[in-house]
């Protein structure tokens, strides 16, 4: 058994990016994912059994790098924690493989590839199952060629989606500069706070397919003024598009866009997404009313005239259940809610729990994109009110900067529809 030497730094060090990667979204404002409850082309493939939740066809893209169905055979070791095979709750196959650690702040597993696992035009895709702490990270350190050279991801876990949810490792920290042809060893991790139990399942890792060109979304979650007067004009300077999450009955109040803005900003290429207005998360909510709630948002702007951006949807409070998510396929071809890190380009492994990043942090979003921009990955960024003085989240020069900063990569921006059809 290997373990981390020292821990504290080394769970420091993989937050380097992650701080700043929130930025809750309720119905009419923001919030900060915690675990309190929250007020008012490539094509090696290897069958699954059964759906993935949120309505997912079988996920066989991609290449197959480790199904666990013969961990104790496979040259796995162990970090921190214990790793037990499991036939129980399984994803794909016969069994998954169960990290454990009571004491918490990591459970995790590493495996060397003497001869490098070359990861130059695929990212690395996981089933997961959380089940303790109830939200949390799942990471994932790259290692190429050695400690000195290597890729961390974090990606995070909201506190109802505790049945299998397949991620992409999307990355948000680089140390040296990796050579991802010759990944040397790959470690896989559940992260926790001290003395927070850990219990999670891992299955069926895979590589899939990325372009050599990476991705930008900026996303406005409520509709406010701001994202019309400030947001709109920087971006169409850059001819830059974006999408607004909608929540349907604030549309024409005070400090937020009307009709006209909303049409002004489509007819320039913009998206108005679904975002549902709730006084909880949606999976606070029996079923039945969860999709009248889904559904009605859709419709509102299918009637008003916005069915590009009614093909997408924006999870209240960055929160949905797995049943949230099989309800939202029915009616939506993506959905996007707060992840922490970046997302296959192609497309990500659930296309309806797309990951976004907070833009508050615009150093740590620098970063992330740079990181992007050299790897292919895809970086949805999320932003609420926009604006100077102390009602507003984020301020326009943050804004700005951030958005210049796109403008000097060899990046696409892209609305979720333009993603999705391949524009």
């Amino acid at each position: 058994m290997r373990e981390i030497v020292n821990r504290r730094k080394f769970i420091a060090a993989l937050g380097a990016a992650g701080a700043a990667s929130f930025a809750g979204c309720a119905g009419s404002g923001g919030e900060t994912p915690s675990n309190e409850e929250t007020p008012g082309s490539d094509d090696d493939s290897t069958g699954t059994d059964g759906e993935q939740p949120g309505g997912e066809s079988p996920f066989t893209r991609g290449e197959l790098v480790e199904d666990f169905e013969d961990f104790e055979n496979a040259n796995w070791g162990m970090i921190r924690g214990d790793a037990t095979s499991d036939s129980n709750e399984v994803y794909a196959g016969s069994q998954s493989l169960s990290l454990e650690n009571k004491n918490g702040e990591v459970a995790g597993i590493y495996k060397a590839f003497p001869e490098g696992l070359d990861l130059t035009k695929h990212d690395l895709s996981l089933a997961v199952k959380l089940d303790k702490p109830a939200a949390g990270y799942v990471a994932a350190e790259i290692i190429a060629p050695a400690r000195s050279d290597m890729l961390t991801s974090r990606r995070y876990i909201p506190q109802e989606l505790n049945g299998w949810v397949r991620i992409d490792f999307g990355y948000t920290e680089r140390r040296g500069e990796p050579i991802m042809r010759g990944v040397q060893e790959l470690r896989l991790m559940v992260l926790s706070d001290e003395g927070t139990a850990i219990q999670a399942r891992i299955d069926d890792l895979r590589r899939i397919p990325k372009p050599e060109k990476g991705k930008v979304i900026f996303q406005f979650d409520d509709n406010h003024i701001s994202q019309y007067e400030t947001a709109f004009d920087i971006l169409k300077k850059e001819d830059m598009p974006g999408s607004v999450g909608v929540i349907p009955d604030s549309v024409g109040y005070t400090d937020k866009l009307t009709d006209g803005h909303m049409r002004e900003m489509r007819d320039a290429g913009w998206d108005m997404m679904a975002h549902p207005q709730s006084s909880e998360p949606l999976p606070a909510y029996p079923a039945d009313k969860q999709r009248e709630m889904i559904q009605s948002a859709k419709r509102y702007l299918e009637l008003k005239g916005f069915p590009d951006g009614a093909r997408h949807f924006v999870a209240p409070y960055n929160r949905v259940s797995n049943e949230t998510l099989d309800i939202v396929s029915e009616f939506h071809e993506t959905g996007f809610l707060q992840g922490a890190c970046p997302n296959n380009a192609v497309a990500p492994s659930s296309m309806h729990t797309i990951s976004r990043v907070n833009g508050e942090d615009v150093e740590g979003v620098q970063q992330i994109l740079n990181i992007a921009e050299d790897t292919g990955q895809m970086v949805v960024i999320a932003y609420h009110d926009i604006g100077d003085g102390d009602d507003y989240e984020t301020t326009t020069d943050q804004f700005e900067s951030i958005v210049n900063h796109v403008a000097g990569q060899d990046i696409d921006v892209v609305t979720p529809t333009q993603f999705l059809d391949g524009e």
